[in-house]
């Protein structure tokens, strides 16, 4: 996948996961459950969209039978530029978002730690308690240091000591440096920010709870109240008081605990993020169900039955040479796909009727960004081939046609504009017509399948499968 639909499929899941937050888990009492959904949401976020489903058409397509390389096109010089250019730029701003916000929390980091050196340390039990010399910001913790402002060193208030060895002992400073790591690879995701915000308010909550355990939950209250006036927040220390969390705070300690039922909220993210992991799949493929050898098939002009394995195979007019030829003259890049770096392989299956007709063109398996519309595009508009033949009369038949999608740099294009021609197209049932082969030749020699399949393409004029006498007969030049 690449970069730029895995960050978006990444932000999708982080709305999705906190819009689950902010609806059915937020009010909810169980704090160490909420603590662990926002931090495993945001790591599931960025792993769920690496996740490729398997797909019935690949399987279908691929089987046991000689495997040939399949025809690729690529963009132009002109057009390969454009998308580097682009490419580069996006690159470049992304950039400096990253290492404008990996510098910002080096530089708050530094100065919580120059804060920290600045007092008066006193090692304890679980903890180092640092004395400051002034009241310029609130007591709080950082790491394993529990630091008090001037006023607060001079009385050693006990519930915010306890209080602040709540948040030590849980180690939710980890949390926050975790957050704001995923901030930075992220950094145009808004929804990162509340993610922060409700991490620290389940943070509170959870030293809150620690607190009200042993203390009078009412005098407990009653001391957040009084200490809040005019406390200011710090950016990544968890202060004993913030008064944006105090109301929500005072009611959580009043709040009876949540009923069991309310953690099947937790698995209600579960078929969500399942169905959000399908709609998100870069390819959209189209299970094959309708490819029966010798069945009679009546299609738009069609008449007569349709084959998957004739004695004699069409051809396109002038051979392989000259389809390779109108395949690179008339295949085009979607610009589209261009702008998203969406690189893959298309499968277009249609039917050479007896007349050579090219008919009843159908996409298989797709890439999305207008790749298989175009790939359906050039296959219908193909001249007439010569129609194969089985028992010496013209039959109809259907054949699978790989194309390979595929963004080149300016060297790898030019050189790409005089590839051999492209293998002959895989017939659509191939799987079961070389099931039963037994023999393979080259040239009219005998030879085994793996050295049938270690021909270069281009050295590959003619593939005939004869299923009945159980036999490959390879042309090369």
């Amino acid at each position: 996948m690449s970069a730029l639909p895995y960050f978006l499929n990444a932000s999708l899941y982080l709305l999705l996961f906190y819009g689950c937050y902010a609806l059915f888990l937020r009010r909810n009492t169980f704090f160490g459950l909420n603590r662990a959904y926002l931090l495993l949401s945001t790591g599931l976020a960025f792993l769920l969209p690496l996740i490729e489903l398997p797909g019935s058409a690949t399987s279908a397509l691929s089987g046991n039978s000689i495997t040939l390389p399949a025809f690729t096109v690529g963009t132009g010089s002109a057009s390969a530029t454009d998308s580097v250019t682009t490419e580069y730029w996006l690159w470049l701003i992304y950039g400096i978002g990253v290492v404008t916000m990996l510098v910002r929390l080096a530089v708050n980091g530094w100065g919580v730690r120059r804060l920290i050196r600045n007092g008066v340390a006193e090692s304890r039990r679980h903890y180092t308690l640092v004395r400051l010399t002034s009241d310029t910001i609130p007591s709080f913790s950082f790491g394993r240091y529990l630091v008090l402002n001037r006023t607060d060193a001079l009385t050693e208030p006990d519930a915010l000591i306890r209080h602040e060895e709540a948040h030590i002992r849980q180690r939710h400073t980890l949390d926050i440096l975790f957050i704001e790591l995923v901030r930075a690879a992220l950094w145009f995701n808004p929804v990162l920010i509340l993610y922060k915000r409700s991490l620290q308010e389940v943070h509170e909550f959870l030293a809150d709870e620690a607190v009200a355990r042993t203390a009078h939950r009412p005098d407990y209250a009653r001391q957040l109240v009084a200490y809040a006036l005019n406390v200011p927040s710090a950016l990544l220390t968890t202060p004993f008081v913030s008064t944006s969390t105090l109301k929500q705070r005072i009611l959580m300690l009043q709040k009876p605990a949540s009923n069991r039922r309310a953690l099947l909220g937790y698995a209600l993210v579960l078929p969500l993020a399942g169905l959000l992991t399908l709609c998100t799949q870069p390819d959209r493929e189209v299970a094959q169900t309708d490819m029966v050898i010798n069945q009679p098939a009546r299609q738009a002009n069609i008449d007569g039955p349709i084959f998957t394995v004739v004695e004699e195979q069409p051809e396109f007019e002038g051979g392989m040479k000259q389809l390779g030829a109108y395949l690179s003259k008339n295949l085009r890049y979607p610009k589209a796909a261009e702008k998203v770096n969406a690189e893959g392989r298309v499968f277009v299956s249609f039917i050479v009727t007896q007349d050579g007709d090219v008919a009843d063109v159908k996409l298989l398996k797709d890439i999305g960004f207008g790749t298989g519309e175009e790939a359906v595009r050039v296959v219908s508009a193909m001249p007439r081939w010569k129609p194969g033949k089985q028992s010496g009369q013209p039959v109809n038949v259907r054949y699978n046609l790989p194309i390979n999608f595929q963004l080149e740099d300016d060297k790898t294009t030019q050189t790409s504009l005089g590839v051999p021609p492209p293998p002959p197209p895989v017939p659509a049932n191939e799987s079961s017509a070389m099931s039963e082969v037994k023999h393979f030749t080259i040239d009219g020699k005998e030879s085994t399948e793996q050295e049938v399949n270690a021909l270069p393409p281009s050295r590959i004029v003619r593939v005939d499968v004869n299923k009945e006498q159980g036999t490959v007969a390879v042309t090369t030049k």
